[in-house]
């Protein structure tokens, strides 16, 4: 089944007193549970593309369905609500509360949205699948970058979100932590069901995906 399906998607910046198209008639779909790379030279408007599926942007025109859900016909407090529960960014900085550790980080989003009790099982699943094990009551300046930004999935993972948009999310990492980290999400999203969309300009770490879609000139090539 589909997770993600865009038709026609087209997004313009205001340039002076014109305007600067960024995506022009972008059509793909994503299956659920795959594991996508979205390729592209920088500013070739892969940011803008995911910004437009996590709903923090409006597009100017086109449709954008995800769980079936048309993103579209939704309000302001709707998209939130949506994004909160079903899709989860990721972003180049590993973005983690200072102040908490690994798994406190973990689990305060589902906490604070749901109310839910902590479900100690898979949260063990979790830490256990992305090798978080040895940092688990560590806090993020005391994390290498490869780590903070495994806990940042495992965030992802452990908030039941079905998409999961990740932003260059090895563009602060060596070579060696880009390729390990790589690996590790491509094999947890499997496990857990997810359905992933990366955006990068690394040719090297889009090669481990399942796909590649590569937007250049505003259009998916």
């Amino acid at each position: 089944m589909e997770a993600v399906r865009v038709q026609e998607l087209r997004k313009s910046y205001r340039a002076g007193s014109g305007s600067a198209p960024v995506l022009l008639d972008v059509t793909f779909s994503l299956e659920e549970g795959s594991f996508t790379a979205l390729a592209g030279i920088s500013g070739s408007g892969k940011t803008t593309l995911l910004h437009l599926l996590a709903g923090l942007q409006e597009p100017d025109s086109g449709r954008m369905l995800l769980l079936g859900r048309d993103m579209g016909g939704m309000n302001e407090k709707e998209r939130i609500l949506f994004r909160r529960r079903h899709v989860s960014l990721v972003l180049q900085e590993a973005a983690l509360l200072p102040s908490l550790t690994v798994e406190e980080n973990l689990v305060l989003p589902v906490i604070m949205d749901t109310g839910k009790l902590v479900d100690r099982e898979k949260l063990e699943a979790i830490r256990r699948d992305l090798a978080l094990g040895g940092v688990w009551n560590r806090y993020p300046a005391q994390l290498s970058g490869g780590e903070r930004q495994r806990a940042v999935f495992g965030r992802a993972l452990f908030s039941d979100a079905e998409i999961i948009l990740a932003d260059e999310p090895c563009a602060r990492l060596d070579r060696r932590q880009s390729l390990e980290t790589m690996g590790l999400l491509k094999r947890c999203a499997g496990l857990w069901g997810r359905t992933v969309l990366m955006a990068t300009h690394d040719l090297d770490l889009a090669q481990i995906c399942d796909r590649i879609l590569t937007l250049r000139e505003g259009k998916i090539r």
